[in-house]
């Protein structure tokens, strides 16, 4: 039987783990063994109950943002130790799949020590350093793929190196996992006028919850959620957020079932107002994003700022997006105040299109064929 290692920087269920959790069952499906080392934490959890191994390994910690010359060696030494800690393991791998890139080095002295095949999977849009490792990837002819989750990366590294044009980096399109193929359309509006409005995901500077604060204020007859924890970001922001947050925004933290959570609370708008980092305003960190997809299976009215693949996103299915966050207000005030715009078949029309191109069936397959190909190359 075939064996995958796969390899995750955290513990934590951010979008790059739930596609880490597709991967294995897309292994699994096809018959392979599959061990997965990874830090403790919830996404550990739900690989031990599909059965997997689960090797703990410590988390690489390095700062948040720019990375500088102590980061560098931090990143080196723990890939070393890694590798030296697990090497009978990884002897027996038939691949090793990267899923977080601070993992990168165990997998690259995988291949020159052991003679493994590796895959790496991209999930942000990375700046020169980690570029230039990606490079130092496709050296190597035991690298299997360089895989990019939407056509954004793409257009980003090819325009950064020609290089990056090697038929080995292929984009697989990020898709919505199980939870969300069977939920059936839910209109949200008739007979219900705005109250609830969200932002799901991680809470962090580049995710821009911070813009429920004045919205908050501008709006106090509706509600603001925040869905999510800090996980490995920033705690100080989550709890400036708390503090600063007028009573009508309401903190629920790490929502496990998003879908029971939505429908508990009522949430009807979802905002993805997402940031560039202030440390680095020219780049993007939001890449493939999950989150608009989520929600509009979920039957929201979901509302993205005109940013890297979120941009993708909007034009793929039709959501309304925004530049600035003034924009915001008279967005919002556009839907409590116009009764006649048709929202929900405008709602409807968005949650088949997202159904039609990033449902889970397809997802699946074309994880699956990522994974054979991988293998059998």
């Amino acid at each position: 039987m075939k064996h995958i290692i796969f390899l995750e920087q955290y513990g934590s269920l951010g979008g790059g783990q739930q596609v880490l959790l597709e991967l294995v069952r897309a292994a699994l499906d096809t018959g392979f063994q599959a061990t997965v080392m990874i830090p403790e934490g919830p996404c550990a959890d739900k690989l031990r109950v599909l059965g997997v191994q689960v090797v703990d390994v410590p988390e690489c910690r390095l700062s948040q943002g720019k990375k500088g010359i102590a980061d560098i060696f931090r990143f080196a030494w723990y890939g070393c130790r890694t590798f030296l800690s697990h090497i009978s393991l990884l002897r027996h791998a038939d691949l090793v799949y990267v899923n977080g890139n601070r993992l990168l080095p165990v997998a690259m002295l995988a291949q020159l020590i052991l003679g493994r095949k590796a895959a790496y999977h991209i999930h942000l849009n990375h700046g020169g350093l980690e570029r230039k490792l990606f490079l130092l990837t496709l050296r190597l002819k035991s690298t299997r793929a360089l895989v990019l989750p939407s056509e954004f990366i793409q257009r980003e590294l090819l325009a950064a190196d020609a290089r990056f044009s090697d038929p080995r980096v292929q984009v697989v399109p990020n898709g919505l996992d199980a939870r969300f193929s069977n939920i059936p359309f839910q209109d949200r509006f008739t007979g219900r006028p705005l109250q609830h409005i969200g932002i799901v995901g991680r809470v962090s500077p580049e995710k821009g919850q911070d813009v429920l604060i004045p919205l908050a204020k501008h709006f106090p007859q509706l509600q603001f959620h925040v869905l999510g924890d800090a996980a490995f970001s920033s705690v100080d922001y989550y709890e400036r957020l708390r503090r600063e947050a007028p009573g009508n925004v309401h903190f629920h933290g790490w929502v496990d079932d998003l879908p029971a959570k939505v429908n508990e609370i009522g949430l009807q708008v979802c905002l993805v107002p997402s940031r560039c980092p202030p440390e680095s305003p020219e780049r993007s960190f939001e890449a493939a994003p999950l989150v608009p997809l989520q929600m509009t299976a979920l039957s929201c009215l979901v509302i993205v700022r005109k940013l890297g693949a979120l941009e993708d996103v909007a034009n793929s299915l039709g959501l309304i997006h925004f530049d600035t966050d003034l924009s915001l207000i008279y967005i919002i005030n556009n839907i409590i105040y116009c009764k006649d715009w048709g929202r929900v078949d405008y709602i409807r029309n968005c949650f088949n299109i997202c159904l039609l191109k990033y449902g889970n069936v397809l997802f699946k397959e074309r994880i699956s064929l990522l994974v054979k190909g991988c293998i059998d190359v």
